[in-house]
């Protein structure tokens, strides 16, 4: 075939994509089909929350403690389980691929996104669970805490997506991600309390995972 023909077939081929491809849940439906087929993965991602989170739940640790590194254990997973991917599967040429279809990026990303946070939050409902069974918090603080993770991993994994945007390999990301995320814990509050009325209180009040850590301090 002459390279004229083979370009009207590429072109009439995405064409056809695009005509076909629908402009939601594409993303959607591939990430929960590859968890699906990830079995062994998605108990790996629920084991090892909560055999980190069980010496720290029965082991007494000061309320204090206890809520700084179940803050950081949740934000890290978010932050790195959406950057990882991300910037393996764009080395892989898969998110090109995709693209071509004629998806307009935002739903790729978007889709992706709130997968992958529902993913998170149900992998680490047993380690909440654990946190919520062995903590003396009222009813009220008990309900809201799934919907209060699930608030901080969106910005955890939105927090990643920007990471593997600006990384050029694995090593980058992985660097970029425990760096960016540690600075936003230390800047909602997690490591310190800023002084009222401070230009470090009001970038407390602007980080999401601030009310996660407050919920978890109760």
């Amino acid at each position: 075939m002459e390279p004229g023909n083979i370009r009207e077939v590429e072109r009439g081929t995405l064409t056809r994509a695009r005509r076909t491809a629908r402009p939601w849940l594409v993303v959607w439906g591939i990430e929960w089909r590859i968890a699906g087929a990830r079995r062994r993965l998605f108990a790996l991602n629920t084991a090892i929350p909560l055999v980190l989170v069980l010496p720290v739940a029965l082991g007494g640790a000061p309320a204090g403690h206890a809520a700084a590194v179940y803050a950081v254990l949740f934000v890290l997973f978010g932050t790195f389980g959406a950057a990882i991917p991300l910037i393996r599967d764009a080395g892989d040429g898969i998110l090109r691929r995709i693209a071509l279809t004629g998806l307009p990026p935002r739903h790729l990303l978007g889709e992706r996104l709130l997968a992958q946070t529902l993913l998170d939050t149900a992998q680490l409902l047993p380690a909440l669970a654990v946190i919520a069974t062995t903590g003396h918090a009222d009813t009220a603080t008990l309900l809201a805490l799934p919907a209060i993770l699930g608030a901080a991993l969106i910005a955890a994994n939105a927090l990643g997506t920007c990471i593997a945007a600006l990384a050029r390999s694995l090593a980058e990301t992985a660097l970029f991600a425990a760096v960016a995320a540690l600075l936003a814990l230390h800047g909602a509050g997690v490591f310190r309390t800023p002084t009222p009325g401070s230009v470090g209180a009001w970038i407390e009040r602007a980080i999401p995972f601030r009310y996660l850590h407050e919920t978890l301090l109760r």
